[in-house]
């Protein structure tokens, strides 16, 4: 993952200052056209692709695929989701007293009506973060909720773009929601355990793209906004602002996943068990010849439940006998049997 991490703060370090430049230097804000014929933004986006394939294949190529099923507890982690929740929460509050001039109305809506529900997951998430709890993981439905969210952010954009020319700043935008969803998606499935702990490889394979394409869209959008007080494309500063935060909180929660060790190292039945297992095992306090256990009168059946889990990786369960219903002792066929 050291590769992954080097590609992508190398594509941001490179990447923002174009854009930055780009943004202030040549960008019309009223047409969204570049005065310098979009070579800088073609420029940036080469390289911002190719820092995007490179984090998704170092990401491919760890050789740690698996994570463990244990909750996460990181208190930045937790901070930074709180802060993308509210930042969720209020924008979509934002909107859905604002409205939606045009066609698109009552998706506009139920967008901003997701959003509210997202936040507030999203907060819920900081919350098992920050005390080590899988709230949300044990609620599939409420852990897919921001997915839903994100494919109506999709349904939005594509209205509100159908009724303007397609600009390169809706088409960053465009990016970075694909691959936001895709990131809030795989952390679903890896919150409520739908799929199994090889999501591990695949959360950053999408989260880390996510997070560099919606910094290098975000972060020149907000200064060009507080610098001119306008912003190109449709979007508007507080998704931009949104999007920021969950950019800085997808970075905390996968460095947060990282620190956690893999689920072989953490599975009592793992490697260790079957290295045990290898060699073998002579039964408790066995006589001289190790084929008879010289047990005590106490604690014998503790003795050979402690050898079974070794030996087998397998214990048992005592439990009241009672009559079979298939035999009868009255029944004259198993008598004369």
């Amino acid at each position: 993952m050291k590769r992954a991490w080097i590609a992508f703060l190398g594509t941001l370090v490179l990447v923002l200052p174009i854009r930055i430049f780009s943004m202030l230097r040549y960008l019309n804000p009223q047409t969204g056209f570049y005065s310098d014929g979009g070579k800088s933004v073609a420029a940036a986006s080469i390289l911002l692709v190719a820092g995007a394939f490179l984090t998704a294949y170092f990401s491919s190529r760890d050789g740690r695929t698996e994570i463990s099923a244990e909750p996460i507890r990181n208190v930045v982690a937790a901070v930074l989701g709180a802060v993308a929740g509210i930042f969720v929460l209020v924008q979509s509050v934002v909107g859905l007293t604002a409205g939606f001039l045009g066609v698109g109305q009552i998706f506009y809506q139920i967008f901003c009506g997701a959003g509210i529900l997202t936040g507030a997951v999203l907060m819920l998430t900081a919350y098992d973060l920050a005390t080590g709890l899988r709230k949300v993981g044990s609620h599939p439905l409420l852990a897919l909720i921001p997915s839903v969210w994100g494919c109506l952010y999709l349904v939005v954009l594509f209205i509100a773009y159908s009724a303007v020319v397609n600009l390169a700043e809706d088409v960053y935008h465009t990016f970075t929601v694909v691959f936001l969803l895709l990131f809030l998606f795989t952390q679903a499935k890896l919150f409520t355990g739908i799929e199994s702990t090889k999501s591990g490889k695949m959360i950053y394979m999408v989260g880390l793209p996510a997070a560099l394409i919606a910094l290098a869209t975000g972060i020149p959008s907000s200064i060009q906004f507080f610098g001119t007080g306008i912003t190109a494309g449709v979007v508007s500063i507080g998704m931009h602002m949104a999007n920021i935060a969950l950019a800085f909180y997808i970075i905390a929660f996968l460095s947060a996943l990282q620190a956690v060790p893999a689920a072989a190292e953490t599975d009592p039945a793992g490697a260790a068990g079957l290295e045990d297992l290898s060699q073998p095992t002579a039964l408790p306090d066995t006589d001289d010849r190790g084929n008879k256990p010289m047990l005590k009168a106490e604690g014998s059946i503790s003795e050979y439940v402690s050898f079974l889990r070794k030996a087998c990786g397998s214990g048992e369960k005592f439990v009241t006998a009672v009559p079979s219903p298939f035999y009868s002792r009255n029944d004259p066929s198993t008598e004369e049997s």
